[in-house]
């Protein structure tokens, strides 16, 4: 395993940047040098998101920051942690406030990948916002939510989404409050009240779409480590393998824990694997779309009554 640390430069001087990491069973953990291919970054580091866009089975990690964000996946053929950065090419650098008439840099703090309009596709959320009153930062500066697109790009949609307001956000959750499948937001704002927004997008339940499924997923086992954390869950439907870290946290003060959400498109059912936190693993189980399932170890998945009829 390996621990992923964002840093922000400001309390760090010219020493300060991001950390890897290696953890070893019985040895002493031990920082990613430039002799293990890790390259110095330096960001205002806020937050933190880790999420396979690719299906490679390797994650990419969302920093944000003050102006650009990074995107920063494993170079192709690397052996090691080398990475490099793609924000710009998935467009999803953020660098500036997407609508409100400024151009000056942006301040993010929150970011989070999930499916929000459960089309099978990641999109991101990141919480914007000056720190207080800083003048060479943009004052009117809106959370993103940016749309997966088919092509791997992501497209900005805050504005139609109704989720556009000029609080100074901070912390944030994506998560199914009212348990019908779809993925409602909260934010908290630094000097302005919570808020919160229930997703009004495509219900199959109420037969308006046909390409919104979705699937909830919770994993157990017995204790001490009940909610299976450092385990990896995947979802294979239509060709595609979704794989999904179980963490609780994550970002910048915000993280849940619960219901792990799935956006499966037009599919009708998929299948399950889990890897528990000691390497072993599940075979492929097979799951409908539209349901909550509970996957206790050693159990066939239990679909939960008590969901969205």
């Amino acid at each position: 395993m390996d621990l992923r640390i964002s840093n922000d430069r400001h309390y760090y001087g010219t020493l300060g940047s991001e950390q890897l990491w290696r953890i070893e069973p019985g040895a002493a953990p031990r920082l990613y040098t430039a002799a293990d291919g890790w390259a110095t970054v330096q960001v205002e580091g806020m937050g933190i998101a880790s999420q396979d866009l690719t299906g490679d089975g390797r994650p990419e990690i969302y920093l944000t920051s003050q102006a650009a964000n990074r995107l920063q996946t494993l170079a192709a053929g690397a052996s090691g942690p080398s990475y490099e950065e793609v924000g710009a090419k998935y467009g999803v650098s953020a660098a500036q406030p997407f609508t409100g008439g400024e151009d000056l840099p942006s301040t993010a703090w929150h970011p989070q990948f999930d499916d929000v309009n459960n089309d099978g596709l990641l999109d991101l959320l990141v919480t914007k916002g000056n720190v207080q009153a800083q003048p060479d930062f943009a004052q009117k500066d809106p959370t993103n939510l940016l749309l997966g697109q088919p092509d791997g790009t992501f497209k900005e949609a805050a504005d139609v989404a109704g989720i556009l307001t000029f609080d100074r956000a901070r912390g944030a959750a994506l998560a199914d409050l009212n348990l019908d499948g779809r993925l409602d937001l909260v934010v908290v704002n630094y000097g302005a009240p919570v808020r919160l927004w229930r997703n009004g997008g495509p219900d199959p339940a109420a037969g308006d779409a046909s390409n919104a499924s979705w699937l909830a997923l919770r994993i157990t086992q017995p204790g001490p480590n009940l909610d299976a954390i450092g385990g990896i869950v995947e979802v294979r439907s239509a060709g595609q393998v979704v794989r999904r870290e179980l963490t609780i946290g994550g970002g910048h003060v915000g993280g849940q824990l619960g219901w792990v959400h799935f956006g499966l498109g037009t599919a009708t059912s998929a299948e399950v694997r889990v890897t528990w936190p000691d390497r072993q693993g599940t075979d492929w189980q097979p799951v409908e779309a539209n349901r909550f399932y509970v996957l206790r170890r050693g159990e066939a998945p239990d679909a939960w009554p008590g969901a969205a009829e």
